[in-house]
C-alpha cells in the first residue's frame, strides 16, 4: 500500500514536470515566431562539398532578386532549391498574424467581463465563442510547432 502511494506520488511528479516542459516549450516558440527564422543554422564544416554554375547576367539577376524577397544569399536560396525543401520563410508570419488576433480576441473577451459590456442579452454567447476561436488559433499554432519539431527529429535521425 505504502509503495502504490509512493508510485502515484511519482507518476504525478512526473505528470507535473512534463506539463512544466510542454508550457517552457509552447512560451519559447511564441518568443521565436516574432524572430527572423525558419531555417537551421548550419557550420561551415557541415558543407564539404561544392558545386558550380554559370548563369547569364539576366538569369542572376532574377535569381538575386528572388533571394531578396526570401532575404536569403544566392547560395542558401539555390541550397534549398536543388534540396527540394520548402522555403518556409513566410510561414513564420502567418503565425505572427494569428499570434495577434488570438491577442486580440483575449482583449475582446476581456473587455466583455468587465465592462458595461457584461450587462447585454449576448454577452455569454459572445464570450464562448471568443474562447472557442482563441483555443482553436492557439490549438493550431501549437500542434503545428510540434509537428514541425518532430519533422525536425526525424531529418537528424
Amino acid at each position: 500500500m505504502e509503495n502504490n502511494q509512493i508510485r502515484q506520488f511519482a507518476e504525478q511528479i512526473f505528470s507535473e514536470q512534463e506539463k512544466k516542459i510542454a508550457k517552457e516549450k509552447r512560451k519559447n516558440y511564441f518568443k521565436e515566431i516574432g524572430r527572423k527564422g525558419g531555417l537551421k543554422k548550419k557550420t561551415s564544416n557541415q558543407f564539404t562539398k561544392v558545386v558550380s554554375t554559370r548563369l547569364t547576367q539576366k538569369e542572376f539577376d532574377e535569381v538575386t532578386i528572388k533571394a531578396k524577397r526570401f532575404k536569403l544569399s544566392v547560395s542558401k536560396y539555390f541550397r534549398l532549391l536543388i534540396t527540394e525543401k520548402e522555403l518556409r520563410i513566410n510561414e513564420f508570419k502567418e503565425d505572427e498574424t494569428l499570434l495577434s488576433y488570438g491577442n486580440n480576441f483575449i482583449r475582446i473577451k476581456n473587455l466583455l467581463r468587465h465592462r458595461e459590456f457584461s450587462q447585454l442579452d449576448y454577452t455569454k454567447v459572445i464570450l464562448r465563442e471568443v474562447e472557442t476561436i482563441t483555443k482553436l488559433i492557439y490549438d493550431y499554432l501549437y500542434n503545428k510547432m510540434n509537428a514541425r519539431t518532430e519533422a525536425e527529429f526525424q531529418e537528424d535521425e
